[in-house]
C-alpha cells in the first residue's frame, strides 16, 4: 500500500480507548506489500463498488433527503401556523455498513428519517408513505409497522434502502443536526430511541477509531472471513456487522498506526486469547457525569444491578448510550465455534506472513458438512410465499432457543447451527399431509458433537418439544404463525446429506479443518467461569485499565486489564497485577449452573451416535415424524405426545432402524 493511502507515514498517534495502545509502531515494507495484496484479494470477491454504483448511491440518498424534506413541510403545514413551517427540517441519516464504509457491491442501505416533535410516527407510515408509493421510481415498497424496530423497506431507483423513524423533542431539525447528544433521548418513546440506536453507534465507532481508512479496510476482510466460516450471523448466536465492528475497532486502538494487514493479524492474535467473559469496551462509562435522562440508564448493560447480565458470554458493549450487550444471543456452542475459527485464521495470517499462504486461504469458504458426521434438518414450511417470508424469519429468530436446549443435553457437546439456508431438493419435503404437496420451504443443519464418555444412546424428545412449543406459542402471540406453517425436524447422517440438498450446495466449499471443539473449560468461558462475571463496576474496571502502562517493546494491557502481550515474542499471557479484575462474585453456588440437567429414569425415545446410527429403513419400525427421528435403547414400545403429533417409536433386535411412514 502507497503512502498515498496514508498508511505508513509519520503521523501524530491519537489514544483512544480504555487502555494505553500495545504499540505506535508504523508499518513496514512487508506490512504495506501485505496490505496491497490484501486489496487486490478482495477486490477479486467483488466487494467494492465501481465509481458510478457509488455515484448513483450518493443520489439517491441526496433525493430521498429532499423527499424528508418536502414531507415535514407539508406535515408542518396541516398542523402548525405557516411562518412557523419555513424551517422544520427534517434529515435522512445513514447507519450499518455503508455509514461504516465498508457496505458491498448490491448491498442495502440502513438510513434513518429523523423529524421535528410534531411529526409522529403515524405521519411516517401514512402520508411519507404514500408519498413513497406516489413515486415511480419506488419499487419493492413495504412497511413493518409492528416491529420491534419498525421499518419502510423499498427499492429506489434499483438500490434497495431500509428507513427507520424518530422523533426528536424539537422545534427544527436542520442539516446540521447531529445525534450524539444524549440528551436527545429523554422522553423519546422507546420506537424512537431502538431507531437512534444504529446511527448513534455508527457515529460514536468512528469517532473511536484512530484512522477510518485503516479500520474500514480491515473490517471488510473480518466480515468476508467470517461470512465464508459461517459465524456471520447475530439472529444465530453468531456475531453481527455492527459486533464485528466493534473488536476491529478495538483492534484499532490497540494498535493506532498498524496497516490493514497488522491489524487483521492482531484482531485474531488479541481475541483468540481474551479473557470471556470479561466485557470489550470501546471507552470509558462514565455514569457520574452523565445528566439524568429518565429510566435510560436502566438498559446500560451492568453485570452488578441485573443478575442476567452475569450470565452473557461473549459480553461486547455498544460504544454508544445507552451502552448494551450486541451479543446477548451467543451461547456456549457459538462461542466456542467463533473461537475455534479464531484460532485457524491466527494460524493463517501467521503462513501469510512467513509467505508460506495467500490471502484468498483466509477467505475461502468452509464447508459445513465436513465438519460433522451427525445433523439435525430443520425445515420451515409454509403454503404461500407471503406465509414462508414471514414465518421463515420468525423460525430463524428462535432457532437459538434449540440450540441453548441441545446445549444443556449433557451427551451432546457442542451444537453448531449453520446460518446459510438451503432450498430442500422436492425428495426431500417433508410429507405435511393433504393442502401440502408443493410448500414453500427453506432448510436449515445442525451439526452436532457428542460427548464419547456418554452413553451411545440418549434423549432429546424434551428439546424438540420445547422447541415446537416456543413455535407455536410465541407465533401465535405475535401473529407469526397459522396453521398452514409447519416445522419439521429430522437426523440425517453426513452420507445421507446429499439427499436433502443439490449437489452444489452440499459440495461448495473446502474441506474443514478437524478439531474437537465440545464444550469450553475454564478460563475460556466455562459455565462456572461465567457464574464468576466479574462484580467490579464499570468504574473500577476502567480504572485499572487505564491504570497499565505499555511501550512498544514492553507487556501492555491488551484487554480490560487482565491480557498482555510482549511486542519482542508477539506472545500474550495473563496478568496477575490487576487485583480490580480479580474482584469476583462471591457466592459461586448460588448461581444457578446453566449446564445442570436433572436425570429423569422415565423410559423415552433416544439419539444413538455409535457407528449404526440412525438410519431410515423398515416398514415395520416406524415413526410418525413431525418432531426429530429418534431411536428407543430399549425393546419396548413407547408413545410421547409432541404439539398434534404421537410418537411412536420400535426397535428391531437393537438396531435403530426408522422410516416417515404414518404410524396408526
Amino acid at each position: 500500500m502507497s503512502k498515498e493511502n496514508g498508511f505508513g507515514e509519520a503521523r501524530e498517534t491519537p489514544c483512544l480507548g480504555v487502555s494505553q495502545p500495545i504499540s505506535k509502531a508504523l508499518p513496514d515494507a512487508r506490512d504495506l506489500r501485505l496490505t496491497a495484496q490484501l486489496v487486490e484479494c478482495l477486490k477479486n470477491f467483488n466487494l467494492f463498488e465501481t465509481d458510478e454504483e457509488m455515484h448513483a448511491r450518493i443520489e439517491v440518498l441526496r433525493k430521498l433527503n429532499s423527499l424528508v424534506k418536502n414531507w415535514v413541510r407539508k406535515v408542518s403545514e396541516s398542523k402548525l401556523p405557516a411562518e412557523m413551517c419555513e424551517n422544520v427540517g427534517g434529515k435522512l441519516f445513514t447507519f450499518g455498513s455503508y455509514r461504516l464504509g465498508v457496505h458491498t457491491r448490491g448491498a442495502d442501505i440502513d438510513t434513518l428519517c429523523v423529524a421535528p416533535r410534531h411529526v409522529d410516527r403515524s405521519d411516517f407510515f401514512g402520508s411519507f408513505y404514500d408519498m413513497l408509493k406516489a413515486d415511480d421510481k419506488v419499487t419493492d415498497l413495504h412497511a413493518v409497522e409492528d416491529a420491534f424496530v419498525p421499518v419502510i423497506k423499498l427499492k429506489y431507483a434499483g438500490i434497495e434502502l431500509d428507513i427507520l423513524f424518530a422523533r426528536l423533542a424539537l422545534k427544527e431539525v436542520p442539516d446540521d443536526q447531529t445525534l450524539n447528544d444524549d440528551m436527545l433521548l429523554k422522553n423519546l418513546d422507546d420506537k424512537s430511541i431502538r431507531s437512534l440506536n444504529g446511527c448513534r453507534v455508527a457515529d460514536e465507532i468512528l469517532r473511536l477509531v484512530p484512522y477510518p481508512e485503516a479500520f474500514a479496510l480491515c473490517l471488510r476482510a473480518v466480515k468476508l472471513w467470517a461470512k465464508n466460516h459461517g459465524i456471520y450471523s447475530n439472529v444465530l448466536g453468531f456475531l453481527g456487522g455492527v459486533t464485528w465492528a466493534i473488536l476491529v475497532a478495538r483492534t484499532c486502538q490497540l494498535y493506532p498506526n498498524a496497516s490493514p494487514s497488522k491489524l487483521l493479524l492482531k484482531f485474531f492474535l488479541v481475541f483468540v486469547t481474551w479473557e470471556w467473559p470479561l466485557p470489550v469496551v470501546l471507552k470509558d462509562m462514565d455514569t457520574s457525569a452523565r445528566p439524568d435522562i429518565g429510566n435510560l440508564q436502566e438498559l446500560v448493560w451492568d453485570p452488578r444491578i441485573r443478575g442476567s447480565d452475569r450470565f452473557h458470554l461473549m459480553p461486547i458493549l455498544t460504544p454508544a448510550f445507552p451502552e448494551q450487550n450486541s451479543t446477548f444471543n451467543v451461547t456456549n456452542s457459538t462461542r466456542s465455534i467463533m473461537i475455534n475459527e479464531m484460532k485457524e485464521g491466527l494460524e493463517i495470517m501467521k503462513d501469510i506472513y512467513e509467505g508460506r499462504a495467500e490471502w484468498s486461504k483466509l477467505f475461502e469458504e468452509v464447508n459445513f458438512f465436513t465438519r460433522y458426521k451427525h445433523f439435525i434438518s430443520l425445515t420451515c414450511a409454509a403454503r404461500t410465499e407471503e406465509d414462508h417470508l414471514i414465518f421463515c424469519g420468525f423460525v430463524e429468530s428462535k432457532i437459538r432457543h434449540l440450540i441453548g436446549a441441545l446445549e444443556r443435553n449433557q451427551g451432546i457437546s457442542l451444537a453448531h447451527i449453520n446460518p446459510r439456508q438451503y432450498k430442500p431438493l422436492p425428495t426431500a419435503v417433508p410429507s405435511f399431509g393433504p393442502g401440502y404437496e408443493n410448500p414453500v420451504c427453506t432448510l436449515w443443519f445442525i451439526g452436532l458433537e457428542f460427548d464419547r464418555a456418554m452413553a451411545k444412546a440418549f434423549d432429546l424428545t424434551v428439546e424438540i418439544s420445547q422447541f415446537h412449543h416456543i413455535i407455536v406459542t410465541t407465533g401465535i402471540k405475535m401473529k407469526n404463525y397459522n396453521e398452514g406453517m409447519k416445522v419439521d425436524l429430522q437426523y440425517v447422517r453426513r452420507a445421507d446429506v446429499g439427499q436433502w440438498i443439490s449437489k452444489e450446495d452440499y459440495m461448495r466449499g473446502r474441506h474443514a479443518v478437524r478439531r474437537t471443539i465440545g464444550r469450553t473449560s475454564s478460563g475460556t468461558g466455562s459455565s462456572s467461569n461465567l457464574a464468576r462475571m466479574t462484580s467490579a463496576s464499570t468504574e473500577n474496571l476502567n480504572a485499572a485499565t487505564n491504570s497499565s502502562s505499555s511501550s512498544e517493546n514492553q507487556h501492555a494491557s491488551v484487554a480490560s486489564g487482565n491480557v498482555v502481550q510482549s511486542e519482542a515474542s508477539e506472545s500474550i499471557e495473563k496478568s496477575a497485577s490487576n487485583p480490580e479484575l480479580s474482584n469476583r462474585l462471591n457466592d459461586v453456588s448460588a448461581s444457578p449452573d446453566v449446564n445442570n440437567v436433572v436425570a429423569d429414569s422415565t423410559p423415552r425415545p433416544v439419539f444413538d451416535v455409535g457407528d449404526q446410527a440412525l438410519k431410515l429403513g423398515d416398514e415395520k419400525n416406524v415413526l410418525d415424524v413431525t418432531p426429530l427421528t429418534r431411536k428407543r435403547s430399549t425393546d419396548t414400545d413407547l408413545a410421547c405426545d409432541i404439539p398434534s403429533k404421537k410418537l411412536l417409536l420400535k426397535s428391531d433386535n437393537g438396531l435403530p432402524v426408522i422410516t416417515s411412514d404414518s404410524a396408526s
